[in-house]
Protein backbone atom coordinates (compact mmCIF):
# COMPACT_ATOMS: atom_id res chain seq x y z
CA UNK A 1 0.00 0.00 0.00
CA UNK A 2 1.65 3.51 -1.09
CA UNK A 3 1.56 6.38 1.32
CA UNK A 4 -1.19 8.23 -0.97
CA UNK A 5 -3.45 5.19 -0.44
CA UNK A 6 -2.84 4.93 3.07
CA UNK A 7 -3.53 8.61 3.69
CA UNK A 8 -6.51 8.57 1.60
CA UNK A 9 -8.25 5.43 3.17
CA UNK A 10 -7.32 7.47 6.86
CA UNK A 11 -9.06 10.60 5.54
CA UNK A 12 -12.23 8.36 4.95
CA UNK A 13 -12.12 6.66 7.40
CA UNK A 14 -12.01 9.77 9.57
CA UNK A 15 -14.40 11.35 7.59
CA UNK A 16 -16.76 8.54 7.84
CA UNK A 17 -16.28 8.48 11.83
CA UNK A 18 -17.24 12.63 11.83
CA UNK A 19 -20.40 11.78 9.91
CA UNK A 20 -21.46 9.35 11.81
CA UNK A 21 -21.14 11.10 15.40
CA UNK A 22 -22.96 14.02 14.71
CA UNK A 23 -25.62 12.00 12.86
CA UNK A 24 -25.84 9.94 15.63
CA UNK A 25 -25.97 13.21 17.56
CA UNK A 26 -29.25 14.53 15.67
CA UNK A 27 -30.85 11.05 16.24
CA UNK A 28 -30.72 11.05 19.71
CA UNK A 29 -31.69 15.02 19.25
CA UNK A 30 -34.47 14.19 17.39
CA UNK A 31 -35.84 11.31 18.99
CA UNK A 32 -34.96 12.63 22.70
CA UNK A 33 -35.93 16.41 22.40
CA UNK A 34 -38.70 16.94 19.69
CA UNK A 35 -40.85 13.55 20.17
CA UNK A 36 -43.52 12.95 23.29
CA UNK A 37 -42.36 9.60 24.46
CA UNK A 38 -38.79 11.06 24.00
CA UNK A 39 -39.08 13.85 26.37
CA UNK A 40 -41.15 11.54 28.75
CA UNK A 41 -37.91 9.05 28.94
CA UNK A 42 -35.48 11.39 29.33
CA UNK A 43 -37.63 13.27 31.84
CA UNK A 44 -37.82 10.48 33.95
CA UNK A 45 -34.65 9.20 33.77
CA UNK A 46 -33.30 12.52 34.97
CA UNK A 47 -36.05 12.30 37.70
CA UNK A 48 -34.81 9.31 39.15
CA UNK A 49 -31.05 10.19 38.54
CA UNK A 50 -31.82 13.26 41.01
CA UNK A 51 -34.21 11.27 43.42
CA UNK A 52 -31.88 10.46 45.93
CA UNK A 53 -29.97 13.01 48.19
CA UNK A 54 -27.36 15.09 46.78
CA UNK A 55 -23.77 13.02 47.47
CA UNK A 56 -21.69 15.66 50.05
CA UNK A 57 -18.37 13.34 49.88
CA UNK A 58 -17.72 13.23 46.48
CA UNK A 59 -13.87 13.57 45.25
CA UNK A 60 -13.36 17.19 43.79
CA UNK A 61 -12.23 15.76 40.74
CA UNK A 62 -15.93 13.91 40.41
CA UNK A 63 -17.84 16.79 41.61
CA UNK A 64 -19.23 19.88 38.93
CA UNK A 65 -17.12 22.40 40.72
CA UNK A 66 -13.87 21.23 39.16
CA UNK A 67 -15.21 22.04 35.75
CA UNK A 68 -14.95 25.93 36.62
CA UNK A 69 -11.87 25.22 38.29
CA UNK A 70 -8.62 26.88 37.48
CA UNK A 71 -6.37 24.46 38.53
CA UNK A 72 -8.23 21.89 36.19
CA UNK A 73 -7.51 23.99 32.88
CA UNK A 74 -4.12 24.87 33.88
CA UNK A 75 -2.84 20.89 34.18
CA UNK A 76 -4.94 20.12 30.92
CA UNK A 77 -2.91 22.71 28.97
CA UNK A 78 0.85 21.85 30.52
CA UNK A 79 -0.03 17.72 30.05
CA UNK A 80 -1.07 18.98 26.30
CA UNK A 81 2.19 20.86 25.82
CA UNK A 82 4.54 18.20 27.43
CA UNK A 83 3.44 15.25 26.29
CA UNK A 84 3.31 16.81 22.35
CA UNK A 85 6.98 17.76 23.36
CA UNK A 86 7.55 13.99 23.51
CA UNK A 87 7.83 13.42 19.80
CA UNK A 88 11.17 14.23 18.43
CA UNK A 89 10.33 16.65 15.63
CA UNK A 90 12.52 15.87 12.49
CA UNK A 91 12.83 19.76 10.92
CA UNK A 92 11.66 23.00 11.17
CA UNK A 93 8.55 22.67 9.42
CA UNK A 94 7.82 19.97 10.99
CA UNK A 95 7.91 21.28 14.11
CA UNK A 96 6.05 24.33 13.48
CA UNK A 97 3.34 21.45 12.57
CA UNK A 98 3.56 20.57 16.18
CA UNK A 99 2.92 23.61 17.28
CA UNK A 100 0.06 24.94 14.84
CA UNK A 101 -1.42 21.21 16.25
CA UNK A 102 -0.52 22.20 20.33
CA UNK A 103 -1.92 25.67 19.46
CA UNK A 104 -5.28 23.83 18.18
CA UNK A 105 -5.87 21.73 21.04
CA UNK A 106 -5.17 23.96 23.30
CA UNK A 107 -7.89 26.50 22.01
CA UNK A 108 -10.49 23.52 21.56
CA UNK A 109 -12.21 23.41 24.83
CA UNK A 110 -13.13 27.04 25.12
CA UNK A 111 -13.98 27.11 21.60
CA UNK A 112 -16.12 23.92 21.99
CA UNK A 113 -18.21 25.35 24.81
CA UNK A 114 -18.97 28.56 23.36
CA UNK A 115 -20.13 26.93 20.21
CA UNK A 116 -22.09 24.61 22.87
CA UNK A 117 -23.72 27.30 24.25
CA UNK A 118 -24.36 29.46 21.42
CA UNK A 119 -26.16 25.98 19.86
CA UNK A 120 -28.32 25.13 23.31
CA UNK A 121 -29.33 28.64 23.31
CA UNK A 122 -30.30 29.55 19.89
CA UNK A 123 -30.45 26.83 17.76
CA UNK A 124 -31.24 23.83 19.93
CA UNK A 125 -34.21 24.84 21.63
CA UNK A 126 -36.43 22.36 23.19
CA UNK A 127 -40.14 22.42 22.67
CA UNK A 128 -42.30 21.82 25.41
CA UNK A 129 -44.47 19.23 24.31
CA UNK A 130 -45.57 18.13 28.00
CA UNK A 131 -47.32 20.58 30.41
CA UNK A 132 -45.71 18.83 32.83
CA UNK A 133 -42.74 19.30 32.39
CA UNK A 134 -41.32 22.77 32.96
CA UNK A 135 -37.90 22.58 32.79
CA UNK A 136 -37.09 23.80 29.39
CA UNK A 137 -34.53 26.45 28.94
CA UNK A 138 -31.09 24.49 30.19
CA UNK A 139 -31.28 22.28 27.41
CA UNK A 140 -29.06 19.79 25.09
CA UNK A 141 -26.20 20.33 24.18
CA UNK A 142 -25.06 20.41 28.01
CA UNK A 143 -21.59 22.89 27.99
CA UNK A 144 -20.32 21.13 31.05
CA UNK A 145 -20.14 17.87 29.76
CA UNK A 146 -18.95 19.38 26.53
CA UNK A 147 -15.68 20.59 28.10
CA UNK A 148 -14.89 17.84 29.99
CA UNK A 149 -15.58 15.61 26.73
CA UNK A 150 -13.30 18.41 25.39
CA UNK A 151 -10.80 17.09 28.00
CA UNK A 152 -11.00 13.48 26.82
CA UNK A 153 -10.58 14.69 23.14
CA UNK A 154 -7.41 16.77 23.43
CA UNK A 155 -5.21 14.33 26.15
CA UNK A 156 -6.03 11.39 23.69
CA UNK A 157 -4.86 13.46 20.70
CA UNK A 158 -1.83 14.79 22.58
CA UNK A 159 -0.62 11.83 23.34
CA UNK A 160 2.21 9.16 21.73
CA UNK A 161 0.14 6.74 19.99
CA UNK A 162 1.57 4.19 22.34
CA UNK A 163 -0.41 5.55 25.09
CA UNK A 164 -3.64 6.71 23.28
CA UNK A 165 -6.18 3.56 24.61
CA UNK A 166 -4.94 3.80 28.01
CA UNK A 167 -5.15 8.14 28.57
CA UNK A 168 -8.60 7.42 26.70
CA UNK A 169 -9.64 4.82 29.41
CA UNK A 170 -8.55 6.70 32.41
CA UNK A 171 -10.02 10.20 31.54
CA UNK A 172 -12.76 8.48 29.64
CA UNK A 173 -13.77 7.09 32.58
CA UNK A 174 -13.57 10.37 34.57
CA UNK A 175 -15.46 12.51 32.02
CA UNK A 176 -17.94 9.28 32.19
CA UNK A 177 -18.87 9.57 35.99
CA UNK A 178 -18.68 13.63 36.00
CA UNK A 179 -21.44 13.62 32.99
CA UNK A 180 -23.49 11.39 35.75
CA UNK A 181 -22.96 13.38 38.17
CA UNK A 182 -24.02 16.48 36.37
CA UNK A 183 -27.59 14.35 35.62
CA UNK A 184 -27.37 13.62 39.48
CA UNK A 185 -27.01 17.10 40.66
CA UNK A 186 -30.37 17.78 38.12
CA UNK A 187 -28.31 20.03 35.80
CA UNK A 188 -29.12 18.26 32.83
CA UNK A 189 -31.07 15.68 31.13
CA UNK A 190 -29.34 11.81 29.77
CA UNK A 191 -29.61 12.86 26.59
CA UNK A 192 -27.94 16.26 26.73
CA UNK A 193 -24.61 15.16 27.79
CA UNK A 194 -24.95 12.09 25.29
CA UNK A 195 -25.32 14.68 22.40
CA UNK A 196 -22.25 17.04 23.92
CA UNK A 197 -20.24 13.91 24.32
CA UNK A 198 -20.95 12.91 19.91
CA UNK A 199 -20.75 16.93 19.17
CA UNK A 200 -17.31 17.23 20.56
CA UNK A 201 -15.68 13.99 19.57
CA UNK A 202 -17.18 14.36 16.16
CA UNK A 203 -15.38 17.88 16.24
CA UNK A 204 -12.18 16.45 17.46
CA UNK A 205 -11.77 14.49 14.89
CA UNK A 206 -11.22 17.40 12.53
CA UNK A 207 -8.43 18.73 14.61
CA UNK A 208 -4.81 18.40 13.18
CA UNK A 209 -2.72 15.13 15.01
CA UNK A 210 0.67 15.82 16.91
CA UNK A 211 1.54 13.02 16.20
CA UNK A 212 0.93 12.67 12.17
CA UNK A 213 3.73 10.84 10.12
CA UNK A 214 5.49 10.05 12.97
CA UNK A 215 7.14 6.81 13.10
CA UNK A 216 7.13 6.25 16.83
CA UNK A 217 5.17 3.12 17.57
CA UNK A 218 1.51 2.84 17.25
CA UNK A 219 -0.76 1.02 19.91
CA UNK A 220 -0.70 -2.60 19.44
CA UNK A 221 -4.07 -3.88 18.40
CA UNK A 222 -4.85 -6.18 21.18
CA UNK A 223 -4.73 -2.64 23.20
CA UNK A 224 -7.00 -0.74 20.68
CA UNK A 225 -10.59 -2.45 22.46
CA UNK A 226 -9.15 -1.11 25.76
CA UNK A 227 -11.40 1.54 26.51
CA UNK A 228 -14.21 0.09 26.72
CA UNK A 229 -13.49 -0.91 30.18
CA UNK A 230 -14.77 2.85 30.88
CA UNK A 231 -18.49 1.51 30.30
CA UNK A 232 -17.53 -1.22 33.06
CA UNK A 233 -15.47 1.04 35.32
CA UNK A 234 -17.30 4.23 35.25
CA UNK A 235 -20.73 2.60 36.57
CA UNK A 236 -18.74 0.86 39.17
CA UNK A 237 -17.31 4.15 40.41
CA UNK A 238 -20.95 5.73 40.21
CA UNK A 239 -22.60 2.47 42.11
CA UNK A 240 -20.36 3.70 45.39
CA UNK A 241 -22.38 6.54 45.51
CA UNK A 242 -25.46 6.46 44.14
CA UNK A 243 -26.48 2.94 44.80
CA UNK A 244 -29.90 2.53 43.41
CA UNK A 245 -29.84 -0.19 40.16
CA UNK A 246 -31.58 2.71 37.80
CA UNK A 247 -29.03 5.22 38.40
CA UNK A 248 -25.64 2.91 37.17
CA UNK A 249 -27.52 1.83 34.48
CA UNK A 250 -27.93 5.73 33.11
CA UNK A 251 -24.27 6.06 33.87
CA UNK A 252 -23.56 2.70 32.44
CA UNK A 253 -25.54 4.24 29.00
CA UNK A 254 -23.59 7.70 29.30
CA UNK A 255 -19.93 5.73 29.85
CA UNK A 256 -21.09 3.32 26.84
CA UNK A 257 -20.65 6.42 24.17
CA UNK A 258 -18.20 7.57 26.35
CA UNK A 259 -16.18 4.26 25.48
CA UNK A 260 -17.34 4.58 21.78
CA UNK A 261 -15.65 7.93 21.35
CA UNK A 262 -12.40 7.69 22.65
CA UNK A 263 -12.60 4.29 21.05
CA UNK A 264 -12.71 6.36 17.51
CA UNK A 265 -10.19 8.78 18.58
CA UNK A 266 -7.84 6.19 19.92
CA UNK A 267 -8.06 4.03 16.42
CA UNK A 268 -9.00 6.56 13.64
CA UNK A 269 -6.37 9.15 15.01
CA UNK A 270 -3.30 6.87 15.21
CA UNK A 271 0.09 7.53 13.48
CA UNK A 272 0.77 5.67 10.85
CA UNK A 273 3.93 3.77 10.30
CA UNK A 274 6.40 5.21 7.77
CA UNK A 275 5.25 2.99 4.34
CA UNK A 276 8.59 1.21 3.19
CA UNK A 277 9.02 -1.17 0.09
CA UNK A 278 12.28 -3.49 1.19
CA UNK A 279 12.34 -4.48 -2.22
CA UNK A 280 12.62 -1.01 -4.25
CA UNK A 281 15.55 -0.53 -1.20
CA UNK A 282 17.56 -3.02 -1.67
CA UNK A 283 17.50 -2.74 -5.93
CA UNK A 284 20.91 -1.46 -7.24
CA UNK A 285 21.24 1.42 -9.20
CA UNK A 286 21.99 0.53 -12.84
CA UNK A 287 25.81 1.85 -13.08
CA UNK A 288 26.18 2.10 -9.52
CA UNK A 289 29.66 1.32 -8.33
CA UNK A 290 29.37 -1.98 -5.59
CA UNK A 291 30.34 -1.04 -2.25
CA UNK A 292 33.72 -1.55 -1.10
CA UNK A 293 34.27 -5.02 0.89
CA UNK A 294 36.17 -4.21 4.23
Amino acid sequence: MTGSTAARRSSLSRAAVVTAAFLLAAAVFAVAVWTRPGQRVDQWLLDVCRALPAVDDLPLPLTIDVVSNPALWIAVAASVVVLVQCRRFSSRTDARRGLASTAALLAFAPATVLVVQFLRDHVLTRPQLHSWIAETANSAPSGHAAAVTAVVVVLVLASPPLLRPYVGTLVGTWAAVLEFVIVAAGWHRPSDVIISTLLVVGAGMLLPDPWRGTVRGQAPRWSLPIPLLITVSAPAVVAIFYPTITQVAAAGAIAAVMSMAVLALGVGRTARRANRNPTAEARPTVGATPPTLR
